[in-house]
């Protein structure tokens, strides 16, 4: 059976929801449910079977009906070689969003080549969807200084876009990171962001945002700063190991050809999940996943953590319930 299909066949033991108990929502004026695809970090560029992952969120977005699909970044290069990857995003027949990663410009690669690729209009932007407000963010931008490796800041230009944007909605709103604004350090500016997210307010006085999704990290993990969950993406497909710990997991001559794969520890099934806002019960949901290492675990190849860390590298996206204030 292919990946797909042994992905879909267990689906649905896995759709119990991740709830987060939102009494803001109801203020949409929003009557129906709403329903979006995320997938994060599949990595064309590293695994040899990105394109079966891609196909199966395609699949099960499909099946779900959902009204839109975001992919939250490390996506591929725009390469040619990577534009049948990039069709199979294409297939699905509604919205698609994307949200520019660090690995997605690889190679020497500009931004303004992986968006043109993609066929994404602006780095950052919003947009409304059945009575919700969603903004995108590029964590990307270069601080004042930055001389080298992988910049991780959002410059003051989409600062003041953000605080505009923010301020015009009038609707519940979710916002898109590749990097993460809950991680220390993750976003230089991460602090100042989420006081914008913070102080945006609806008409009745509660407030603006309703939750920040991100990708980069590769875990499990969600955290609440100041009434808003920060909701940790997993990976569509592995857990950064690093040099120190490689463990060959592929046949040499596929191996050859896909090099990094061995500073990883794969994932078995592809993990993605379904966001699902219900304004009537005021709460959104994200449908859980479950997949198996492919080959010894991070633990079992001594992989070491900060404490607590270990408990958010697992091979799923775990279903959660959460009341927020």
């Amino acid at each position: 059976m292919s990946t797909r299909r042994r992905f879909l066949a267990g689906a649905g033991a896995t759709a119990a929801g991740c709830c987060f108990a939102l009494p803001v929502l109801a203020a949409s004026g929003g009557r129906r449910l709403v329903r979006i695809g995320l997938i994060a970090d599949v990595h064309k560029d590293i695994m040899p079977d990105a394109d079966e992952r891609l196909l199966a969120f395609i699949g099960a977005a499909e099946t779900a009906k959902v009204d839109a699909i975001v992919q939250l970044g490390d996506f591929c290069v725009p390469k040619p070689e990577n534009r049948g990857f990039l069709d199979i995003f294409h297939r699905f027949d509604g919205p698609r969003f994307h949200v520019l990663g660090n690995h997605d410009t690889d190679g020497g690669f500009t931004r303004e080549q992986t968006m043109d690729f993609w066929g994404m209009e602006r780095r950052f932007g919003s947009f409304d969807l059945g009575g919700f407000h969603f903004i995108h963010l590029d964590a990307n931008d270069r601080p004042e200084g930055w001389k080298s490796g992988y910049p991780h800041f959002i410059a003051e230009v989409q600062v003041r876009w953000l605080r505009r944007d923010l301020a015009a909605t009038r609707l519940p709103t979710f916002v898109f990171s590749h990097q993460s604004l809950e991680r220390p350090g993750c976003i230089d500016n991460q602090e100042e962001i989420r006081s914008i997210l913070e102080a945006g307010r609806l008409e009745n006085g509660d407030r603006k945002v309703a939750g920040c999704f991100n990708g980069h990290w590769h875990i499990d993990h969600h955290r609440v700063i100041g009434g808003i969950p920060y909701v940790h993406i997993n990976s569509a497909s592995y857990f950064w190991l690093g040099a120190a710990w490689r463990h060959e997991r592929l046949p040499p001559g596929l191996a050859k050809r896909f090099p990094h794969v061995s500073s990883t520890a794969p994932y078995t099934k592809p993990l993605f999940t379904i966001l699902e806002i219900d304004p009537v019960k005021g709460r959104f949901t994200l449908r859980s996943a479950a997949a198996e290492w492919m080959g010894p675990s991070p633990a079992e190849l001594g992989r070491p953590f900060a404490p607590g860390e270990e408990d958010f590298v697992k091979p799923a996206i775990s279903a959660l319930d959460l009341a927020i204030a």
